[in-house]
């Protein structure tokens, strides 16, 4: 309508007078908005001032329903305490592996209990043993869907399988399992969409998203995802999370190849967590600060906050990432010009590698001691070093590319050409061929004059 309203017609709006086909033009009028016609309006559209009062039979039943309301959240919230005490019994029987009393508890046991301890589990088992991780969040799954909606509500029971279904994907991802991570996620996908939407639980979905487009070497996807986690923890004060989510997208920024952006990042990030509410987490951060200042040659400052972040780096979470710690310090080393503590340290990483059963990693670190042992000018032993890593890359299943690296590395040291930028740039390549696929060889440093002429 173009025309504004009368102010009997207003007033008639109010007090039900209008016919039903004028009072949806008036109320569209209304909506526009018209500025005008609201301050025309009577206070009963404009103010709350003009709310009817409740007769007293109104107001018994008013207050009928408050109590029925607060007896039944009382009610869930006993029943919720209940649930979350048996879950902690199953969880320590879990832990002892006693079998004979978990058949007793079990079958008696309510569902979100057993979903609650089957996924507590699978998460205690993430770094342990993967594939057992898959088989604790399965059986949260299969918990989750003998939930009764008419106790928990639909919505509720629906959000209780988002978490079931997304921790499965996750546990499938940690398995290496990724085509049932990727169909797992996108499950739990459809069921957040058809439950109640909590916003905590879609940030863990992104989170857990983020992570298996991360592995899927998808970084950008992953770092884009991961925006709006941090936003969300900044938004709700939790600043800690918040530094926890610039960890992840530093990190992904560095396996990017943007070593300025993940330096950026990962020191920001710094600032936002809390050492004593997850030393884990600061470790991480300062390792891969550190790490991303070596592979961007910033090597004085990689030793400068070595020193500056010792306090975090004391966490390291295992004997293999204690080995990458040391093969950190030798690099940050061999960058400074001091190669005979370089030797040293590379010389301890292999051997722990090997004694682990990771050749890949014992073989880079190879090319790592030929580099240091060539800058000292010991060509015999470096062209040795080199060609003991050549001989293992040869047996393993590695990429093409990065086969053809080593193999040129080797003609390199046959022809008595090899150059300490050579041994670095193959080195380099390795380590970030496994976490970007897509990597070709540029083989830049076979580009210099001096590599074509007589021997």
């Amino acid at each position: 309508m173009s025309d504004h309203p009368s102010r009997n017609e207003l007033t008639a709006l109010c007090s039900g007078g209008l016919s039903p086909e004028r009072k949806k033009e008036v109320l569209r009028h209304l909506l526009t908005p018209c500025e005008s016609c609201l301050a025309e309006a009577p206070p009963l559209l404009c103010s709350e001032r003009a709310r009817r009062e409740f007769t007293a039979d109104e107001e018994a039943a008013y207050e009928v329903a408050i109590e029925r309301a607060a007896r039944i959240a009382i009610k869930h919230d006993r029943h919720l305490r209940r649930q979350q005490a048996q879950a902690r019994k199953i969880l320590k029987l879990l832990r002892k592996g006693d079998l004979l009393t978990l058949d007793k508890i079990l079958p008696s046991s309510d569902p979100l209990a057993r979903m609650d301890a089957f996924l507590a589990r699978s998460w205690e088992l993430r770094h342990e043993d993967p594939q057992v991780m898959v088989h604790f969040a399965w059986l949260a799954l299969g918990a989750s869907k003998q939930l009764d909606p008419r106790q928990y509500g639909v919505e509720q029971v629906l959000d209780f399988q988002t978490r079931a279904q997304a921790e499965l994907g996750n546990a499938y991802r940690a398995a290496n399992r990724p085509q049932e991570a990727s169909n797992a996620l996108a499950r739990a996908r459809h069921l957040f969409e058809r439950g109640s939407r909590e916003k905590l639980l879609g940030i863990r979905l992104v989170e857990l998203e983020a992570s298996l487009s991360a592995d899927l070497r998808n970084f950008g996807r992953a770092a884009f995802k991961l925006l709006e986690a941090f936003e969300f923890h900044c938004q709700n004060g939790n600043i800690h999370l918040a530094g926890r989510m610039l960890v992840k997208i530093g990190l992904y920024s560095g396996y990017a190849g943007n070593f300025e952006q993940s330096i950026r990042l990962l020191k920001k990030s710094l600032g936002f967590i809390d050492p004593k509410q997850d030393p884990m987490l600061a470790c991480a951060a300062a390792h891969n600060l550190i790490l991303s200042l070596a592979d961007s040659g910033r090597f004085r400052e990689a030793k400068k906050l070595r020193v500056v972040y010792s306090g975090h780096l004391v966490n390291t979470g295992g004997r293999i990432n204690e080995i990458k710690f040391r093969v950190l310090e030798a690099r940050i080393d061999a960058g400074l010009g001091n190669y005979p503590r370089a030797e040293s340290i590379f010389r301890e990483a292999i051997e722990g590698l090997d004694q682990a059963g990771l050749p890949i990693l014992s073989s880079i670190e190879r090319l790592n001691l030929s580099a240091t042992f060539l800058a000292q000018g010991k060509s015999n032993e470096a062209a040795a070093v080199a060609f003991e890593a050549a001989d293992i890359f040869t047996l393993l299943d590695i990429r093409r590319e990065a086969l053809e690296a080593m193999l040129l590395l080797r003609n390199a040291f046959e022809m008595k050409k090899a150059t300490l930028e050579m041994i670095e740039e193959v080195a380099g390549f390795l380590r970030r061929i496994d976490l970007d696929p897509t990597l070709r060889f540029e083989g830049r440093a076979w580009e210099g004059p001096d590599n074509f002429g007589p021997g």
